[in-house]
């Protein structure tokens, strides 16, 4: 199954409400979240961070006592509508369900950077320009408390681990949270369900997942994002001359993105019918990740994008002013309109890059003493 065309949607266990929630705690290590629905129909998700809300007994405590109900998505959500979903909370996987509110499975950060990458929606930067530094190691044998001590003394939001001086995992506050205090842990980690532990005391390593994806800080964000998805991670620590310099995470892509729609080139978009709707956001995200590259070169405004849907043909326009080169028009066509909205992405590129090369190339005026060369 797809989501926003060809976007994957994961299929995961389906649990009813009143099932126990060890059903959902093995399916963990597995998947990032478990879906629960109630006579039939969407309910929530179970997912690392709901699993210690309070529960003693996995066996004997019902998957509705530990529940959370991030975003729903559904099969025609836009690009910028989930990226909207994954900033509004700590979610790594989404659900989606149908008209009917049936669950139709999960889709995952991992998902949406590949759909963002297969889409050109990258932004056009080195990693260096988006990752969060400085960044600060602690050992793998450092306790929990420990190094909830140390985010507290560096004010930072996470810590690189280490074994043997090299980084081998990636611990947040978040992480420090939902494990402390927490009756039970699962999901690769170890499973507690004794008031006896006390977990700040417990060493990091029996939390962390043994791999960490490692990039270069002055990799561009687009192949870093490959990288992630070849790995299926949505965090990589990112090194200089073999040293950890910061942390890159999807949550970090996806506020650029965010950041670049909002404070990006004002845009009018037409003709879209009640079929196409959902293609909305894909368009606006699409056409300014191009716009907003040449914006400040060509000052781009008025601009208007209409789509037009005759015989199974799709005929998609922009139309934008410029100071230098005055009005730009652009049309593409064909049978699909994802396709046709790619093409003209790229044709635009294209005309908009030639522009600045050949507004680069123009000779200038050179003062020389005794006059002026041109």
């Amino acid at each position: 199954m797809w989501l926003v065309e060809n976007m994957e949607i994961k299929t995961t266990l389906i649990l009813d409400s009143g099932e126990p929630l060890s059903k959902a705690i093995s399916h963990l290590n597995e998947m990032p979240a478990v879906i629960v629905t109630k006579k039939g129909k969407y309910y929530g998700i179970i997912d690392h961070r709901s699993i210690g809300n309070g529960a003693r007994d996995p066996n004997s405590t019902k998957c509705e006592s530990c529940i959370v109900k991030p975003p729903v998505l559904s099969t025609d959500t836009g690009v910028l509508e989930l990226v909207n979903a994954f900033l509004l909370g700590h979610f790594k996987a989404l659900p989606v369900v149908d008209s009917h509110e049936t669950p139709l499975g999960v889709t995952t950060r991992v998902e949406l950077l590949s759909e963002m990458i297969n889409s050109k929606m990258m932004p056009n930067a080195q990693v260096s320009e988006l990752m969060n530094s400085p960044v600060y190691a602690v050992n793998e044998n450092d306790t929990i408390g420990s190094a909830r001590t140390t985010m507290k003394d560096k004010n930072a939001r996470r810590l690189i681990v280490t074994k043997n001086g090299n980084p081998i995992g990636i611990v947040s506050t978040f992480d420090i949270g939902m494990w402390t205090g927490k009756s039970n842990l699962s999901g690769g980690r170890m499973d507690i369900y004794s008031d006896k532990n006390d977990i700040d005391k417990m060493e990091l390593r029996s939390f962390l997942r043994p791999d960490v994806t490692v990039v270069e800080g002055e990799m561009t964000v687009e192949s870093a994002a490959k990288k992630m998805v070849q790995k299926h991670v949505s965090g990589v620590v990112v090194t200089s001359d073999g040293k950890a310099v910061g942390v890159l995470s999807a949550i970090d892509i996806f506020k650029t993105i965010q950041d670049l729609v909002n404070e990006g080139t004002e845009m009018q978009i037409s003709g879209l019918g009640d079929d196409n709707a959902g293609y909305y956001e894909q368009i606006k995200t699409k056409i300014s990740h191009v716009t907003d590259k040449f914006a400040k070169t060509f000052n781009i405004r008025n601009c208007h994008v209409h789509v037009n849907e005759e015989k199974s043909v799709f005929t998609v326009s922009i139309n934008f002013e410029t100071d230098t080169e005055g009005h730009i028009s652009l049309k593409t066509q064909r049978t699909n309109l994802k396709e046709t909205l790619d093409e003209l992405a790229d044709e635009l590129d294209t005309v908009l890059r030639k522009m600045k090369d050949k507004k680069k190339a123009k000779p200038r005026a050179t003062s020389y003493p005794g006059g002026t060369h041109k």
